[in-house]
């Protein structure tokens, strides 16, 4: 899987899975928090640095 095509996944998976949390958090096993939130940020890091990548090499080429 390339780059964007994680990125786009994860664009729309990761307020899913936040939005899931939020919703079940009381039924999840302790141990699944900080995975959770560790995949969360890190998915969340590279999609950010990806978004500001591409904005940055827009702004150049113009």
């Amino acid at each position: 899987m390339g780059l964007e095509r994680f990125v786009r996944l994860h664009l729309v998976l990761i307020p899913a899975l936040v939005l899931a949390g939020y919703l079940f958090a009381d039924s999840l096993p302790v141990i699944v928090v900080p995975f959770g939130v560790a995949y969360i940020t890190f998915t969340g890091l590279i999609c950010f640095a990806w978004v500001f990548s591409r904005a940055s090499m827009r702004l150049r080429s113009s």
